[in-house]
């Protein structure tokens, strides 16, 4: 017994000996030299096409394998391999400090990077309890919020052009897709057989069903419907599905999503969504600037490949942290926030931009409490997860229309169609995307507004005709039912255009407001912000 004990001591020690003293890296290499390309045989016909529309060479060097040789070398002297990478030339790797001494020392070795252990994320959603809340057959309550989360993006335009997201072909990144074939929101797709590829990059072969169900709320939130209630608006579309997390291995996480981009990116995937986020514990405020974050440079490298990346803003608003997370910072991307569907204005969760070297983030919000489907059925949920999959929809039926924009093209246009562009804050960036401005509908009602000082402050007077819907009968049902009311938002700013406080409010049919605001309760100078559809007035308070 004695005998026993000692030898699983021994046996544990030596285990935990070898654990502690391998460490994380990645290894980039110096060149491809001596590697074979053909992008016809390596690239899916529709990645292919998206390089042709998008100018971007056929035989670029980073979509060439990493050379066999450097490989091997690298691999003999590492105890385990977590990846690779076409797009960076690059390995992940397992190895002990004297090995990596060795390896760095290699003529065909760029640099090596270590990867710490003290490293954390975040799917980008709010604890909430599904269980109690889910139902298994959709609820008035649900129905109501499913069809106002669809409406706010103006659906019905699309809807009158027969726009869902047809041909094209949206990846999933998340941490997993739990009972996605058992959702009755997603039964639509699984029957036509839309979902193109599966992919874990946990455990390195097709998706089966690990993980949670985060993953299925957000493709419910991008495609999902049941009858005539939509969920998202992209419910033709294609999908590719990646699991890149598991809340155990921390590390691999950013890299997965780095291999899973270029999965998406050799199937032929137009749109990439990750409601995933990365911050405190892995990174600084200051390395959300695009450039430093290993996830940001990802996603760069896949919009560069004419992919067109959406990625939540983070639920860091009411944190300590406050601002985007990775990959939200990176610059080719679009970065969608939340607001409340209550308020009509910025969800306290939700993180505020700009992106460290002051850009414009988030560009885009969408509802950020939802109603979409669980393990437990249908229920509320609530973060930038699922505002994130619902722009998701607008951008696949946008691409559709304008099939041969390119990715950057796509893009601003979606900016545009925002409510509030061309102006911006970092709560809400353009605002909420709307389908009629991609159509470039104009309106016939005009929008004035007078300012008076008193000695309370400034009392704003918007001058606001109402707004008529035209539409065929066979939607007005649906539209009267939903119809959004025309919102004035004000904002209190600095000079900087930093935040002090926003507002909205809802006219309910009538034609002008007195709106009062107490012009010491600001420290000056401040700017006032009044938005109304494309109308826009500014006021600076001085002393």
């Amino acid at each position: 017994m004695k005998f026993k004990i000692s030898l699983t001591i021994l046996v544990c020690l030596f285990f935990f000996t070898k654990l502690f003293s391998q460490a994380y890296y990645r290894v980039y290499f110096k060149d491809k030299n001596f590697t074979e390309y053909n992008p016809f045989n390596y690239l899916h016909p529709k990645a292919i096409e998206r390089r042709i529309l998008n100018g971007i060479d056929l035989c670029d060097s980073s979509d060439f394998p990493i050379n066999e040789n450097y490989l091997i070398q690298v691999a003999e002297l590492s105890d385990s391999i977590r990846g690779t990478s076409r797009w960076m030339n690059a390995v992940f790797i397992n190895a002990n400090d004297k090995n990596i001494k060795t390896i760095s020392n290699f003529y065909f070795v760029k640099k090596i990077e270590k990867v710490f252990k003290n490293i954390q994320s975040s799917v980008c959603s709010i604890n909430s309890n599904d269980e109690q809340n889910a139902d298994t057959i959709l609820s008035y309550s649900k129905e109501k919020l499913a069809i106002a989360q669809t409406e706010r993006l103006e659906m019905y335009e699309f809807e009158n052009r027969n726009l869902r997201g047809q041909g094209i072909l949206i990846c999933i990144i998340d941490v997993g897709f739990k009972g996605y074939k058992k959702n009755p929101a997603l039964k639509h797709i699984i029957n036509r057989n839309g979902i193109k590829g599966t992919y874990d990059f946990i455990k390195k072969d097709s998706y089966k069903n690990g993980g949670i169900s985060h993953g299925s709320s957000v493709f419910t939130c991008i495609a999902g419907k049941t009858d005539d209630i939509k969920f998202g608006l992209a419910t033709e579309a294609d999908f590719l599905l990646a699991r890149t997390e598991n809340f155990m291995e921390f590390i691999s996480e950013e890299e997965n999503w780095l291999m899973a981009a270029e999965w998406a990116d050799k199937n032929g995937a137009d749109i990439i969504n990750s409601s995933l986020g990365y911050t405190t514990h892995r990174y600084l405020p200051e390395n959300m600037d695009g450039k430093t974050a290993f996830v940001s440079k990802a996603a760069q490298i896949a919009s560069d490949k004419g992919i067109l990346v959406i990625s939540s803003a983070g639920n860091e608003g009411e944190n300590k942290w406050k601002r985007i997370t990775a990959p939200g910072d990176a610059k080719g991307i679009l970065t969608v926030g939340a607001i409340s569907p209550s308020s009509g204005i910025h969800a306290g969760f939700s993180s505020f931009g700009p992106s460290f070297d002051k850009r414009i983030k988030p560009e885009l919000t969408a509802y950020g409490k939802v109603a979409t489907w669980t393990n437990f059925g249908f229920t509320f949920l609530e973060g930038t997860s699922f505002s994130s999959p619902l722009v998701a929809g607008f951008a696949a039926c946008a691409k559709q229309y304008f099939k041969s924009s390119k990715n950057e093209e796509l893009r601003k246009i979606i900016i545009q169609s925002a409510d509030m562009y061309p102006y911006y804050d970092y709560a809400h960036g353009y605002g909420v995307p709307k389908a009629s401005q991609i159509f470039n509908k104009t309106s016939n009602d005009e929008a004035t507004f007078t300012v008076n000082e008193d000695s309370l402050g400034f009392i704003i007077k918007p001058i606001i005709n109402k707004l008529t819907i035209k539409t065929d009968s066979a939607l007005k049902k649906q539209i009267y039912k939903t119809k959004i009311p025309d919102y004035v938002f004000y904002s209190i700013t600095n000079l900087n255009g930093n935040i002090h406080n926003y507002y909205i409010w809802d006219p309910q049919g009538a034609e002008f407001a007195y709106i009062s605001i107490n012009k010491s309760k600001w420290k000056m100078p401040y700017n006032i912000n009044i938005f109304y559809r494309n109308y826009f007035k500014q006021i600076t308070v001085a002393k």
